[in-house]
């Protein structure tokens, strides 16, 4: 039993060494950075790219977490100005995005 404890006791410090920046923020910050790669999204649609043409640049020691948060927030702001373009409301001012993201994931819910 001593030994198990041990082990488990030297694993701890391993797990921190996993986390990332995103891991790392608290709900807040990572709320505030959703509404910023939000309103980042809406300035890109409204210069008229596809969700392919933004280009992103990695810093190069990204973890593959940070890396699919970042793709799937974009992804959603894009399905987020896609709806409401379907809806009729085009020209959302990229601040409003932001905004809806941010809401959206103090709530914890999709857009």
């Amino acid at each position: 039993m001593r030994r198990i404890l041990t082990l488990l006791v030297l694993a701890l410090p391993c797990s921190d060494a996993l986390a990332d920046r995103i891991t790392a923020m608290t709900r807040e910050e990572r709320c505030v950075y959703v509404a910023r790669l939000h309103a980042a999204a809406a300035y890109h649609h409204s210069q008229g790219k596809a969700r392919d043409q933004v280009t992103i640049h990695w810093h190069g020691d990204e973890t593959e977490n940070e890396v699919q948060f970042v793709n799937r927030t974009i992804d959603r702001a894009y399905e987020l100005i896609g709806r409401e373009a379907q809806a009729g409301r085009t020209g959302m001012p990229a601040e409003l995005i932001g905004d809806q993201g941010y809401a959206a994931c103090l709530k914890e819910s999709e857009l």
